[in-house]
Formats: structure tokens, sequence, C-alpha cells
């Protein structure tokens, strides 16, 4: 008996290694048409496709294809768009954006009330279809799972429906780029969980709701190009976490609220063409998080704060144009901004010396001898990442200093103002430079024939001034020059006579003393006796 079963041990040890791989096989066969069967998600609900059919019945017409994708029984197959949960088969996300060129993709219609139908749905995103118009369906205040509402680029009209409030779970809204009207509803500040609010390129009017203040999550605030007017609401300080606040294009009046310079988390602040007025606030230096500030077009007076120049240490984009900023170009203020990509201080009533404002930006100061005078003079190094730079219409005096190095410098208009000085050689040295705008102001001398190394130039303004000589024959090197001007000047002699500058207008070189050639008239000729005599 023992040795039988020793016997049936070993041939029951026999079986299990001859069967065990083949049932791991269909083990894993079995595992993979489970898997299989878990990929197979089940079709979309009926109420979800006829919902769906609903708004396609709303599109009169479809440029993009899209729709064109809907057929079939199976709405979470092969619909373009529409997203469905694998486990459920009901949609969660219909995402229809117009692909490129948008000119030429669109569709037009209605949005149905029929997509309130789609109860599950969790993001609707309908964006840059251009001819979607008619009003926000009210219906869509049932989606009570939803958390993106995106009805960007279309033409949607009338009001934003206060039944919006309804969204308990909305996290994200936009509306921009659309044709609605009236007021912001105040109904929105119960949507505690709101973190985006984009209303931009509307027709909405009035001011901010009171109740809004409720909007303590809110890191998005879009409400630009619009008709807004009023106060900046005090309460906007209250959005700790608020990253971007763009309240441009509107008619917003009175002053910055002090309750503004407390927004640690800010990185994008637009207040530009409204109708603020009063002082910028020292305290904005405190903004450390800014990445760009725009101001221009409003009705700021005072001196611009050290403090703006000095806290912000991560600012690329500053512009404080078209105000009545007036006192000094801002100075101590070396490796300030060391990301700062542009800086816009034009059309305002800023004084100060041009020299001594290209110092302050300079990273580094050489001192180097003027071999001619035995003096020392100072050379400027602009930061390399600084490409647009605008002092133009203001008050500014002075001379253009000597550069060392600016190759990331890509404009520089310091027209209309009251620079004097000559043109230094070392002007060349920017030579990055696309635009050079040095017009209406009290510069003497010679145009410097080294700017023709910058090969980079397509716009030139020399115009009214007082230079003297000739335009160097050497320009003809700067042949992606696309506008020129050397108008009211005293310049004498032939215009360089190769393309670009024989082919400008006549206006280019007028009201000089005695330019001549293409497109002037041509230069007489003299004989070599005559012009020894002279």
């Amino acid at each position: 008996m023992p040795q039988l079963s020793a016997r049936l041990l070993s041939v029951l040890a026999l079986l299990v290694l001859v069967v065990l791989p083949s049932s791991s096989a269909a083990a894993n066969v079995g595992a993979a048409g489970h898997d299989d069967d878990d990929r197979q998600s089940p079709p979309c609900s009926p109420a979800d496709r006829a919902a769906l059919l609903g708004f396609k019945a709303g599109v009169t017409a479809d440029t993009t294809g899209i729709l064109a994708t809907w057929a079939g029984g199976d709405c979470c197959g092969a619909w373009e768009g529409v997203t469905c949960d694998a486990a459920t088969g009901r949609v969660v996300a219909l995402q229809l954006e117009a692909p490129p060129p948008k000119a030429r993709h669109y569709m037009e219609g209605a949005l149905s009330p029929s997509l309130a139908g789609l109860e599950f749905l969790q993001a609707l995103v309908i964006r840059d279809m251009g001819r979607i118009g008619g009003p926000i369906p009210a219906s869509l205040s049932r989606l009570a799972r939803l958390r993106e509402l995106y009805l960007e680029g279309n033409m949607l009209a009338g009001a934003i429906p206060g039944s919006l409030a309804k969204l308990g779970s909305l996290q994200y809204l936009s509306l921009a780029g659309n044709r609605l009207e009236g007021q912001l509803p105040p109904e929105l500040g119960a949507v505690s969980g709101l973190e985006q609010i984009n209303v931009a390129r509307n027709r909405l009017s009035g001011g901010v709701p009171p109740s809004y203040k409720s909007l303590s999550r809110l890191a998005y605030l879009d409400l630009s190009n619009n008709l807004f007017s009023g106060p900046v609401p005090g309460f906007i300080g209250q959005f700790r976490n608020l990253a971007l606040l763009d309240l441009s294009n509107n008619s917003f009046s009175g002053e910055i609220p002090a309750s503004l310079c407390t927004l640690h988390s800010l990185t994008d602040l637009s207040l530009s063409h409204n109708k603020l007025a009063g002082q910028i606030p020292p305290q904005m230096g405190s903004l450390r998080s800014l990445n760009s500030l725009a101001m221009d077009g409003n009705m700021f007076v005072g001196s611009i704060p050290a403090s703006l120049f000095l806290g912000p240490q991560k600012m690329w984009y500053m512009n404080l144009s078209r105000n009545g900023l007036s006192g000094p170009l801002p100075t101590g203020i070396r490796n300030a901004l060391p990301s700062l990509v542009s800086m816009d201080l034009s059309h305002n009533h800023l004084a100060g010396d041009i020299a001594q404002f290209f110092r302050s930006l300079s990273t580094t100061i050489i001192s180097d001898v003027n071999h001619s005078s035995k003096s020392p003079s100072q050379q400027i190094v602009l930061p390399q990442k600084l490409e647009h730079l605008d002092v133009s219409r203001n008050g500014i005096i002075g001379a253009l200093p000597n550069f060392t190095r600016a190759a990331g410098l890509k404009w520089l208009d310091i027209s209309s103002n009251a620079v004097g000085g000559q043109i230094p050689i070392s002007i060349s040295k920017l030579s990055g430079l696309e635009r050079l705008d040095i017009s209406r102001n009290r510069i003497r001398g010679v145009i410097p024939a080294s700017m023709a190394e910058m090969v980079h130039l397509q716009w030139l303004d020399l115009s009214s001034n007082a230079l003297v000589g000739r335009i160097p024959d050497n320009f003809t090197r700067l042949r992606n020059v696309r506008h020129a001007s050397f108008k009211h000047n005293k310049l004498c002699g032939r215009i360089p006579q190769a393309k670009p500058f024989n082919l400008f207008r006549a206006a280019a070189y007028a009201h000089n003393l005695c330019l001549c050639g293409k497109p002037l008239p041509p230069c007489r000729k003299i004989d070599k006796a005559r012009d020894l005599k002279v």
C-alpha cells in the first residue's frame, strides 16, 4: 500500500507538470478575453444619443466635418468629440473645436437645449465654431455633474443665464469671444468652487456684482474687452489664489484698490485702456510673482514707484504707456528686473537724462578711455533678454551713450523727446535691432557709417533732427529695411542708389539741404575744375 501510494503520487506529479502549463495558458487566455471584454465598453445610452442628435439637428451647416462622423447607433464609438465612461457608456465629455484654419471651418446654427439631457456630462467644450448663435440654453443648468463649460469663439447672444448658478460642481467657465450682453449674473457668486471665469470679448456692461466676493477659489478672472464700468472691486484682494486678472479695455474708473497689492500669487495683471486715475501704489512692488504688468491707456499721474522695478524679479513685460506719469525716468535699478523682455513708458510726461536711464538698465558699466579727449567714458551693456524698449513722446533730454553690447534688443524707440548730442558710432553694437526710431529730437552731427552693420534693421527713422552730411553709401548693405525716413534734417549728397533706398517715396527725403538721386531729381554734374575751386 505504501508502494502504491508512492507510485500514485509520482503519476499525479507528472500529470501536474503536463497539465499546469495548459491550465496557465487557458487562464491567460481567459484573462485576456476578460480584458478584451473590459475594453469593449457598453454602447452609449439611448438618452445620450438622442441628446447629441438634438444638437446635431440644430446645426444647419458644418464645414469642420466633425458631425459627419456622428452616424451609427453607438455614439461612444467613432463619434468625434464624444467621450464616454468605459464602465457605464454614459457621455462624460463633449469637446468640439474647429480645426485650423478657423476662417474656413465653422458650425452654423444654435445650441440645442437637448444637451441638457447629457446628465453625466462633466465637460462641455464648443470652441471657435464661429457661427453658433442664439442664446445660451437655460436648460444647461440641469447638468449637475458639469465641471468645465467652455463656449468660446462663437456668436452666442443675449444674457448669461443666472440659472448657471445651479451648476454646483462647476469649476471652469469661459464664455469668451461671443456677443453676450447685459450684466454679470449675481447668482454666479453662489458657485463657490469656481476657479476660472472668462467672459472676455463680449458686450457685457455694469459692474462686478458684490456677490462675487464669495468666489475665494478664483485663480483666473478675465473680464477684458467689454463695457464694464465702476470701480475695481476691493474684494478682489481676497482672492488669494488669483494668478491672472485682466480688466483691460473697459471703462473701470477710480483708483487701484490697495487690496490688489496683496495678491502674492498674481502673475499677470492687465488694467489697460480704462479710466483709472490716481497714482500707482508703491505697494505694487510687493507683487513679487508678477510676470506681466499692463497699465497703459489710463489717467495715472505722479512718478513711477522705484519699488515696481525692485520687487517683481520675474517680470518680463511692463507697459505703463499713454498715461500722465511725470517725474524722472526710473534710475538706480541696475540688475533689477533681470527677466525683462519688453518695457514701454511712451506717451507720458517723463523727464530725465537718457544716458543715465541706459546706465540704470545696464547690467555692467565698463569704463573706457576716449583716446581723442583722453577722458573716461562709460559703455553700456544692456540685459541680454531685453528686446523691446520704448520711451517715445516724453520730455527726455541728454545724449545717447556708448553701447558695448545689446544683441538681444530688437526695438528701440526714443522718438519725440528732447534728446541731443550725436548718434554714437557704437550704436552698431545694437546688432539685433529691427526697429530704430530716434526721430523728432535734437540730434546733430553725421550719420555714422557703422550703422550699415545693423543688417537686421527693418524700420529706420532719423527724421526731424539736425543731422548733417550725407547718407552713407554703405547703407546699401541694409537690404531688409522696409521703412526709412530721413526727412527734416540738413543732409546733402547722393542718396544710396540701390534697393531699397532708391525705391522709397520722395517724402522720405524731403526738407533737407541738397539730397539728390532717385527718388529725388538727379544730382547735378559738376566738372572737376569747379569742384576743386569749391
